[in-house]
């Protein structure tokens, strides 16, 4: 009997300090925020949320003021936006994302709030746009993307969410666009872009991701185009520029993307005009090369 007695005060006791109460919150419009449960100040069991035009943006439950258990999130137009587990207050298991129209673009797991294991990425036609594993929220091992079309635009590796190792990258007709070798994400090496059609279009040196050396740049047929020098992405010394046929149409010294220096322009493979830049600016011209010659030196042109 005793011991009965002392239950029933100690259930009393604690309910005494045990406040239960339903919460609402309102907007200044005087819509519904939010609405659940809270147990000594803090959410506990099932909560709604809605946005300022009264429709619902999310739903779950509520332990110790922590997320736990499956829940729903909403786009602003009530369709169903992502759904999944929490534990703790963070995701865990299996989720799923959708666009506003309700198509899928994302599902994949995570552990602790962070996506881990084999994860789908979608198009808004449906069809795979990317695929491959994470580990603790990075992208790690071979990846596939695709394009809408589910043409392959490229199967690579990953090292801690970079690219790493040589890559080739597919237009959308299956052609290829790029190659070329990445370091820690950063492209490194030779590099080769092309066309859609298939021919070259530039090829050249990156150093830390940016131009270096001497590079080429072709038409769609073929044709050079130009050709010089980079230093850290920025084109520097002579640079050369064909015309339609091939031939060099001018050639101009270039520091930091300006001209800087001598510029020579052609005509049918012969020299017609010659002009001196700093900084972008002309401060001469030359019509004939005699009088080019009399002012200047011809070392200045190597």
């Amino acid at each position: 009997m005793k011991n009965t007695l002392l239950l029933i005060f100690c259930l009393l006791f604690i309910s005494a300090f045990s406040q239960k109460k339903y919460q609402k919150e309102y907007y200044k419009n005087g819509n519904l925020k939010e609405e659940g449960w809270l147990i000594n100040s803090k959410k506990e069991g099932y909560w709604l949320t809605y946005n300022r035009g009264n429709i619902i943006t999310s739903k779950g439950n509520y332990s110790e003021n922590l997320k736990t258990g499956y829940w729903y999130f909403y786009h602003s137009n009530g369709v169903l936006k992502e759904k999944g587990a929490f534990k703790k207050g963070l995701k865990s298991g299996f989720w799923k994302s959708y666009n506003n129209q309700n198509i899928k673009i994302t599902e994949g797991n995570y552990i602790n709030n962070l996506e881990d294991g084999f994860w789908y990425y979608y198009h808004p036609n449906k069809n795979v746009s990317e695929k491959g594993w994470f580990k603790n929220g990075l992208k790690t091992k071979i990846w596939e993307a695709f394009h809408p079309n589910e043409q392959l635009k490229y199967k690579a590796l990953f090292e801690n969410n970079t690219p790493s190792g040589f890559w080739v990258t597919f237009y959308e007709n299956g052609r290829k666009e790029s190659e070329g070798n990445y370091k820690k994400g950063i492209k490194s090496g030779y590099w080769k872009f092309f066309h859609k059609s298939g021919n070259l279009k530039k090829e050249g040196r990156f150093v830390n991701n940016l131009e270096t050396k001497y590079w080429y740049f072709y038409a769609e047929n073929s044709i050079l185009e130009k050709e010089g020098h980079y230093k850290e992405g920025r084109k520097n010394d002579w640079w050369l520029f064909y015309d339609k046929d091939g031939n060099i149409n001018h050639k101009c010294q270039l520091h930091n993307n300006q001209k800087n220096g001598y510029c020579l322009i052609y005509n049918q493979k012969k020299l017609i005009k010659a002009s001196k830049f700093k900084a972008g600016k002309k401060i001469k011209e030359w019509t004939d090369f005699s009088s080019f010659k009399k002012e200047n030196s011809l070392n200045d042109l190597r």
